[in-house]
């Protein structure tokens, strides 16, 4: 039988949940076959104010898992949040909350974990900073973002030949404007942040939204096109977008270090997506949980094309088509026909 906490989620979840696997309460040490990497795990989003069940829940998930998230074995933590829209919608500062004090508990100190997103007006807008403070951190923990100095990589980037937006080709004009074969390279690059690359293992936390292009803007594209420099340029083209979000997942020095990606379903946004638009936010009392973000993005895909369907008669996003997954497939990070659905109790 479905759980209470799902009730108010459309029917396709509901038949998700009802064919998904309910996991029993596990014990640590407890022996599994293999680390479920493309298994999406479900669970409530409001939990007690004491966060105990939260706990329980992260306990479940890590034991499936087969993997423990343990200062030993992931000494510093980079934690991605959602803000390109705040106030409008955003990562739930409560959820941030959570997963800091999930961390201490585990024995982790608050400068050893990092917040991280792309744009301070974001993280501003969003709540997580004060605009005229000097001190960059939000519940005791430091938050990074472009404007702080050495977020952007300079010795790594992702290369491609599609042309910048104008406002980033006139950014670049004034930056380069007496070299301008200096100025043409760096409209090709797109820079990562360094807590992708200096050995920080990071976690990821989105929010499911429409994207016109992607199909989903979620956990896949909040690490990727959520992180990097020059970034406006694949936002409205089918084909490099998918590729883009794929191939930067793709780099061993990203990928290896995923943790694990929540989509927060307190909050989403189904339609007219790449803006905020509260005639199609919903919010719901459910979270998903993996360590694939693609995985979660093809179930949280299927959840938004129910809703844009059934409640505001909008045509459906294939996830089929949507060159995500193809990209994805391709590169081997992930196979939907591998992907499967657990629910937590």
């Amino acid at each position: 039988m479905v759980s209470r906490i799902f009730h108010n989620i459309y029917f396709l979840l509901i038949t998700l949940l009802s064919n998904a696997e309910s996991l029993p309460l596990l014990k640590v040490g407890a022996e599994h076959s293999g680390e479920q990497i493309n298994t999406v795990y479900l669970t409530n989003a409001v939990i007690d104010e004491k966060d105990k069940k939260f706990s329980e829940n992260m306990l479940l998930f890590e034991s499936d898992s087969n993997f423990s998230i343990e200062p030993s074995n992931y000494p510093q933590i980079a934690i991605k949040i959602e803000t390109q829209f705040g106030p409008g919608i955003k990562t739930s500062k409560t959820l941030v909350k959570r997963v800091i004090n999930w961390l201490l508990q585990k024995g982790y100190k608050k400068n050893s974990l990092i917040l991280f997103d792309r744009d301070r007006t974001g993280l501003v807008a969003s709540g997580f900073l004060m605009d005229e403070s000097k001190e960059e951190n939000f519940f005791g923990v430091q938050v990074l973002h472009s404007g702080t100095k050495g977020f952007f990589n300079n010795s790594w980037f992702h290369d491609s030949p599609l042309p910048p937006t104008h406002f980033d080709r006139s950014r670049l004009k004034l930056m380069y404007k007496e070299n301008v074969s200096l100025r043409i390279e760096e409209e090709r690059k797109s820079y990562l942040p360094f807590p992708h690359l200096q050995g920080v293992f990071w976690i990821n936390l989105a929010v499911p939204m429409d994207d016109p292009f992607l199909g989903i803007d979620g956990a896949s594209s909040n690490i990727t096109l959520g992180s990097i420099s020059n970034y406006g340029r694949f936002s409205r083209n089918k084909t490099l977008s998918a590729a883009a979000v794929t191939e930067i997942l793709a780099i061993p020095e990203i990928w290896e270090k995923k943790l694990f990606s929540i989509l927060d379903f307190s909050q989403y946004q189904v339609a007219n997506g790449q803006r905020f638009d509260s005639r199609y936010v919903g919010k719901q009392n459910a979270m998903f949980i993996g360590r694939n973000p693609l995985a979660l993005d093809y179930y949280a895909m299927k959840i938004l094309n129910k809703e844009r369907k059934v409640k505001h008669n909008l045509l459906e996003r294939s996830t089929d088509e949507a060159l995500l997954f193809k990209y994805a497939e391709e590169l081997g990070l992930a196979k939907k026909s591998e992907f499967s659905v657990k629910k937590l109790n």
